[in-house]
């Protein structure tokens, strides 16, 4: 169940938002201005930052490691890790039980990244200097969005791995990767390219699949879901729409228009736009935009893909994303 640190309301099972500077002001259109969610298993499941505000964290965070792989992508304006920069939509997959860093930060910029710890009692992170960790226990004692959450301790046995369909190694603990480049990734049946992401629990965690899609492209079909399932634009639009019955209640999967009132169904996100969906409740049809759109798909527990349709199992580019992911699940059995 995907638990927002806001408030929200939900319909049908999911809520829209996009990520916006919140230092400016925010239209009041009913959208989530980013969002802090935890989503998946209630006890160890994911947790899933994505803002763009003032700065939150020190001008240099010091080198340190987290109880968890983890991921984080560049939104808007650079962010740098290490002596590395990633532009808008470059990411990078850390590795659990391995030091990086320091992070950079200015106030100009602020904070701006989507941030993904596969396994939420690994937030916590241990540093190198005594002194610097008790102020690191202190923040985080006074963290009221981490009340419940149990920490794993420095000894604990983390059995994560990071695995990936297009062809990235670990170098020699992360691997950089990102939207700007998909030329590498697998080409489906109707001109999309996709790459998947295996990280966190070798049979429990996380599925990242990162969609470059053509416009024109044929629609992905509504389908319904066993997990929770975090969707973002990071370039181009998406429109997707709405399984709604005549009463607003989610009766099954529904056309791009509505069959009560003939309109057109649903919501445009933009760059930067996300949708939070439930897990078990039905996710609209849809269909990239004008310039197409490319896609990053949190999907909290890879054992609930692939996703099933109104009839069956689902077809097309879902059906082939199969594939890729029986593959990635292959091979975390020997990943390092």
């Amino acid at each position: 169940m995907i638990t927002l640190l806001g408030s929200a309301t939900w319909h049908n099972g999911h809520v829209d938002g996009v990520i916006r500077d919140i230092r400016r002001p925010v239209p009041d259109d009913g959208l989530l201005s980013g969002a802090i969610l935890r989503m998946g298993d209630p006890g160890a499941g994911p947790v899933v930052a994505m803002s763009i505000e003032g700065r939150i964290f020190p001008r240099k965070a010091p080198v340190h490691l987290h109880k968890s792989d983890s991921f984080r992508m560049a939104l808007g304006e650079p962010i740098r890790v290490g002596g590395t920069s990633y532009a808008h939509g470059e990411f990078r997959l850390q590795q659990a039980d391995a030091f990086y860093g320091p992070e950079y930060w200015t106030d100009e910029v602020g904070t701006n990244q989507l941030l993904l710890m596969a396994d939420r009692r690994g937030l916590k992170p241990y540093l190198t200097d005594a002194q610097l960790q008790r102020l690191a226990d202190t923040a985080l004692a006074d963290d009221v969005s981490l009340e419940g959450v149990a920490m794993l301790p420095r000894d604990a046995d983390v059995p994560h791995a990071i695995v990936n369909s297009f062809g990235a190694a670990l170098r020699p603990n992360h691997v950089d990767a990102g939207f700007t480049d998909t030329t590498g990734w697998s080409m489906l049946c109707d001109g999309s390219r996709l790459a998947a992401v295996a990280l966190g629990h070798r049979e429990s965690g996380v599925l990242l699949l990162c969609w470059d899609r053509p416009p024109g492209a044929a629609a992905l079909p509504a389908f319904r879901l066993g997990t929770d399932l975090v969707r973002l634009v990071v370039e181009g639009s998406c429109r997707i729409g709405e399984p709604d019955g005549p009463d607003g209640s989610a009766d099954g999967p529904d056309s791009r228009t509505s069959r009560f009132t003939g309109r057109p169904s649903g919501v445009e996100l933009g760059r930067l736009g996300f949708r939070l969906q439930q897990e078990g409740t039905w996710h609209g049809e849809s269909r990239p935009g004008p310039s197409g759109s490319k896609e990053l798909w949190i999907v909290a527990d890879r054992r609930a893909w692939p996703p099933v349709g109104a009839a069956g199992p689902a077809e097309g580019p879902l059906a082939e994303t199969g594939a890729e992911v029986a593959a990635l699940t292959s091979r975390l059995a020997t990943a390092a």
